[in-house]
């Protein structure tokens, strides 16, 4: 079996048995995860083969460092499941959302300084408020309800410009593949 650097290797050089690779080491673990958010075996089987072959379609492993490619699958596929309770107006709670802004946040950090300098600067552009939200519930891992009373501002305020916050970062960042963990936010 390949060690995930060299899974990485071959998933950059378009190589199939890097995604043969990644589905023998990977499928299996993130099924059980899928599950633990659906409930359904069978869904999230479904969503789990859909998200690989999305992902083996888009190349978007050129941005994943080694030691991050497991944090990126299952922010992927925790970020899919949150969108399929969505669609199917199941409740998703905002632990779950959160969980998945931190996790990709983690994998942004790990990014060279370039992909990090790219985030910088785009956070910067936002307009204040949306910017103190976005750096107050991202990076420094606050609760809505103490960034709300820190900032003087409600919690659906909060709620708010942080869905802004990421979508306007997301579109700043679109075709940078340096910052692909922090489009792979769904909020």
């Amino acid at each position: 079996m390949l060690q995930e650097r060299e899974i990485l290797i071959a998933l950059k050089a378009g190589k199939e048995e890097g995604m043969d690779a990644l589905f023998e080491r990977w499928y299996r673990p993130m099924v059980v995860f899928a599950d633990s958010y659906l409930h359904d075996l069978q869904e999230a089987e479904d969503l789990v083969q859909e998200q690989m072959i999305k992902l083996w379609s888009a190349k978007v492993f050129d941005g994943v460092v080694a030691g991050a490619l497991g944090t990126f699958l299952f922010t992927v596929i925790r970020n899919a499941c949150i969108n399929w309770r969505k669609k199917k107006r199941l409740p998703v709670t905002a632990l779950e959302e959160l969980c998945s802004v931190q996790l990709a946040w983690e994998e942004a950090v790990r990014m060279d300084e370039a992909g990090i300098q790219l985030l910088r600067e785009a956070l910067q552009q936002l307009p204040e408020r949306t910017r103190l939200v976005v750096e107050c519930v991202v990076l420094q891992e606050k609760q809505y309800k103490k960034a709300a009373e820190e900032l003087g501002v409600s919690v659906n305020t909060i709620k708010t410009l942080l869905r802004q916050g990421i979508k306007e970062l997301r579109e700043r960042l679109k075709g940078k593949r340096e910052c692909i963990f922090f489009l792979m936010l769904d909020l």
